[in-house]
């Protein structure tokens, strides 16, 4: 499968939509690390420098990547490297090297879920360079970076789980806008769920432990137990998701 998923993950990388969405976050962060501690939009925002400033700043803008910003973009990405792949009947062209539905799509999976590991570190990346540009070595204080650091892997376990939602969502619906509009329901879903009074369903939604690593325990080491049944309840996601994938896959008339 390596020359498979070699040529994927080349295809991949050769979206200049990634490039310059990157771009785009780094600019934003850096100009929002600096405008933040101004007096004006301190008191427009309604936030307190103290707290969202300094070591605390990369936790306080993984928000803006993991909860939608960065679900959308994986989106409109994958859409692109599935779907439209679908519509132009290039996802049978391994067929034809002799390699079966099945292998074709577990190396898209693969280089969508490696390509989300790697968009929450570069992000991680982006926050502690604007931060360090901003606040200097006191980004690195040691107890605040290894909180952030967790924070940042068991987000990276989500946007993986995520992706392969959304890479379902293409293989079933085999439409760039119904997975696009489902994955809009899905993030309003989310929110409603997260702020629900319902301790069940919460306990058993997918995106609930990221909200709950953000928000409930921010600024805060995440306990044991939480992120022990967080990443146990994302991974049977991930696994339905996959399996459905594969299934999908297999069964697709062309």
């Amino acid at each position: 499968m390596r020359p498979l998923t070699r040529l994927y993950a080349f295809k991949m990388y050769r979206q200049k939509l990634i490039y310059i969405f990157f771009a785009c976050f780094f600019t934003a962060s850096f100009f929002y690390a600096f405008l933040i501690s101004t007096p004006q939009m301190e008191e427009m925002l309604n936030i307190d420098i103290g707290m969202v400033g300094r070591e605390n700043f990369p936790e306080f803008m993984m928000r803006f990547y993991v909860g939608t910003v960065g679900i959308l973009f994986q989106v409109f990405l994958l859409t692109l490297f599935i779907c439209e792949e679908d519509r132009n009947k290039m996802l049978c062209q391994p067929l034809l090297h002799g390699e079966s539905r099945s292998r074709m799509m577990q190396a898209k999976i693969c280089v969508a879920v490696s390509m989300a590991v790697l968009f929450v570190l570069l992000t991680a990346l982006i926050n502690y360079t604007t931060a360090f540009m901003r606040w200097g070595d006191a980004v690195f204080e040691p107890a605040a970076l290894r909180r952030t650091a967790a924070k940042y892997l068991l987000s990276g376990v989500y946007m993986s789980v995520v992706t392969l939602g959304i890479t379902a969502l293409c293989v079933c619906t085999r439409s760039t806008w119904k997975t696009i509009c489902f994955a809009v329901i899905y993030l309003l879903l989310d929110s409603l769920i997260c702020d629900s009074s319902i301790p069940f369903l919460q306990k058993i939604w997918v995106g609930y432990y990221t909200n709950l690593y953000l928000f409930t325990y921010e600024y805060q080491q995440i306990p044991l137990r939480a992120a022990g049944w967080g990443i146990s309840v994302m991974a049977l996601y991930g696994l339905l998701f996959y399996r459905t994938s594969l299934c999908r896959t297999q069964n697709m008339a062309f």
